[in-house]
C-alpha cells in the first residue's frame, strides 16, 4: 500500500498499484500456473472490489458537489465499475474452464489473455477519468480538514 495520502490526486498511486496485482495474475497464466492465477485473481477481485465500494460510498457523495462535469458523471463511475466486477466474474469462470495439461490450455489460456485485454482497456480508460477529473473536482470542493478525514478513511476501507 502506497504511503499516506495529501490530496485524492495522489490516489492515483493505487491504480498503480492494482495494475500490477492484475499482472501478476496476468504473469501465472503465461506460466500456466491456473491455481496461482485464480488465487491472484481472486485477490485483485477483493482489492478492486473494496476500492470500488470505497470510491462509491466516501467519494462520490462528495463529488456530486463539483459542477457536473461532461464525461464524467457520477452514474457514468458507477456503471464503469459495474462492468469491471462483470468482466472479473466472466473471467472467473473461463478460469476455472480450463483443464491442467488438456490439449487446448495454451488456447483457452490465449483466449482469456484476449478477454482481459478489453478489461484492461476499460479499467485504463476509468482510470484516466478519475486522474482527470473525479481526483481534481474532490481536491477542488473539500478543504484541507476534510480532505485528511476522507483520504483516512479511504485507505482504512481499502486496507481490510
Amino acid at each position: 500500500m502506497s504511503a499516506p495520502f495529501s490530496d485524492f490526486a495522489s490516489l492515483a498511486a493505487l491504480h498503480r498499484e492494482l495494475e500490477e496485482q492484475f499482472l501478476q495474475h496476468q504473469d501465472a497464466l503465461l506460466d500456466l500456473d491456473l491455481s496461482l492465477a485464480a488465487e491472484r485473481l481472486e485477490r485483485y477481485e477483493a482489492a478492486l472490489r473494496l476500492h470500488l465500494e470505497a470510491e462509491e460510498a466516501l467519494l462520490l457523495p462528495v463529488f456530486s458537489r463539483a459542477e457536473r462535469i461532461r464525461g464524467a458523471s457520477p452514474e457514468l463511475f458507477t456503471g464503469e465499475h459495474q462492468r469491471l466486477l462483470e468482466f472479473l466474474a466472466r473471467f472467473r469462470s473461463e478460469l476455472r474452464a480450463l483443464e491442467p495439461g488438456s490439449p487446448g490450455l495454451k488456447r483457452g489460456v490465449l483466449r482469456l489473455l484476449d478477454a482481459e485485454t478489453t478489461f484492461k482497456h476499460l479499467s485504463h480508460h476509468h482510470e484516466l477519468r478519475e486522474e482527470t477529473y473525479f481526483f481534481p473536482a474532490l481536491d477542488r470542493v473539500t478543504d484541507a480538514a476534510e480532505r485528511r478525514e476522507l483520504l483516512a478513511a479511504f485507505t482504512a476501507r481499502v486496507t481490510r
